[in-house]
C-alpha cells in the first residue's frame, strides 16, 4: 500500500514539472521553438529581432550604385550644375582649337623646314643671283627665300646710293646697312608669321588647369550644400557630386597637356628655322659684301673678275 502512493507521489511531481505537458496539456501539443542562428538572422532580420527580444529595424529604400560608366561625361558633368557645365564646354571648345592648331602648325613647320632647305640648296648652285632672282616664284615660300627675296631688291636700289656717295666707303657702308636692316625686318615678319596662333596654346596650357579647378571647387561646394539639406554623410551621398566636380579637373588637364608639348614643338622648330634664316643671312651678307668690294675695287682699277654675278 505505501508503495502505491510513493508512486502516485512520483506522478503528481513528473506531471507538476512538465515532463509529460506544460499545465497539464499533452506533450504532442507542445511545439519546440527554432533555434535562433546568425543564418536565421540573415535571411529574416526582422522574425529573428523579435525571437531576441529586440525592435524590428524599419526597412531601408535600395541604395542606387554609383558608377562612372553608368552616364555619359557631359551628363554627369552637366548634373554639377550650370557653372561647372559652362567650364566644361569651355575646356572643350579649348582643347578643339590646341588640337586644331597644333597640327595645322605641325604640317606648316615642316613644309618650311622642307622648303628651307631645298632653297638653300639651289642657291648655293645658281650661277648667279640674277637668274636666281628671275627664277624665284618656282620655289615654294620659306623664309629664306623671302631673306633673299628682300636682300636683292635692297641691294639692287642700294646701286645708285653708290654713285651719289660722297665717297665710296660711305657708299658702300650704307648700302651693307640697309641690306642687313631689311634682313632684320624680313627675320621679324617671318618670326611673327610662324608664331601665329601659338599664344592660343599658350593660354591654354596655363589657364586650364585653373579653370577646370576652379569647376571642381564649385562642384564640392555644391556637393556639401547638398549634404547640408539632406543631412546624410555616407560615401553613397558624398561620392557622386565629388566625382562629378572632379571631372572639370580631369577636362582642364586633358586641355593643357596636349597645349603645352604642342608649344614646346612647335618652339623648337620656329627656333631651328630662324637658326637657318640666321646662317643664310650671313652667308648671304658675305657675298653681296664681296660684290661690293670687287665692284668698288673694278672702278678703281682692280679686276672684278672674281665677284660673283648679280
Amino acid at each position: 500500500m505505501r508503495s502505491y502512493r510513493i508512486m502516485a507521489f512520483c506522478l503528481l511531481t513528473l506531471v507538476s514539472t512538465g515532463v509529460f505537458g506544460v499545465e497539464g496539456q499533452n506533450p504532442a501539443a507542445v511545439q519546440p521553438q527554432p533555434t535562433v542562428t546568425a543564418a536565421n538572422v540573415a535571411a529574416a532580420p526582422s522574425s529573428a529581432a523579435v525571437q531576441l527580444g529586440m525592435p524590428a529595424a524599419a526597412p531601408q529604400p535600395p541604395q542606387e550604385g554609383f558608377s562612372l560608366g553608368s552616364g555619359g561625361v557631359i551628363s554627369r558633368g552637366a548634373s554639377a550644375g550650370p557653372v561647372v557645365f559652362s567650364v566644361l564646354v569651355i575646356l572643350i571648345l579649348l582643347s578643339i582649337f590646341s588640337w586644331a592648331i597644333l597640327l595645322a602648325k605641325w604640317l606648316v613647320l615642316r613644309r618650311l623646314e622642307n622648303s628651307s632647305m631645298k632653297f638653300s640648296h639651289v642657291f648655293w648652285e645658281s650661277r648667279s643671283l640674277n637668274d636666281l632672282n628671275q627664277r624665284l616664284q618656282e620655289y615654294p615660300h620659306s623664309p629664306i627665300r623671302e631673306a633673299f627675296r628682300n636682300g636683292y631688291a635692297e641691294l639692287i636700289r642700294s646701286n645708285p646710293m653708290k654713285e651719289q656717295a660722297i665717297s665710296p666707303e660711305i657708299g658702300l657702308s650704307a648700302a651693307m646697312e640697309n641690306v642687313q636692316r631689311t634682313l632684320h625686318k624680313t627675320k621679324g615678319e617671318q618670326k611673327r608669321a610662324m608664331e601665329r596662333f601659338l599664344p592660343v596654346l599658350a593660354l591654354t596650357a596655363s589657364a586650364a588647369p585653373f579653370i577646370g579647378l576652379f569647376g571642381t571647387v564649385w562642384g564640392i561646394m555644391n556637393a556639401f550644400e547638398g549634404i547640408a539639406q539632406t543631412g546624410s554623410t555616407s560615401l553613397a551621398s558624398v561620392a557622386p557630386g565629388i566625382s562629378e566636380a572632379l571631372i572639370a579637373t580631369a577636362f582642364g588637364l586633358a586641355a593643357a597637356i596636349p597645349a603645352v608639348v604642342g608649344y614646346n614643338l612647335a618652339q623648337n622648330k620656329i627656333r631651328g628655322l630662324l637658326l637657318q634664316f640666321d646662317g643664310f643671312k650671313a652667308d648671304f651678307l658675305n657675298i653681296i659684301e664681296r660684290y661690293l668690294v670687287a665692284d668698288r675695287g673694278g672702278k678703281s682699277g682692280a679686276s672684278p673678275t672674281s665677284a660673283p654675278r648679280l
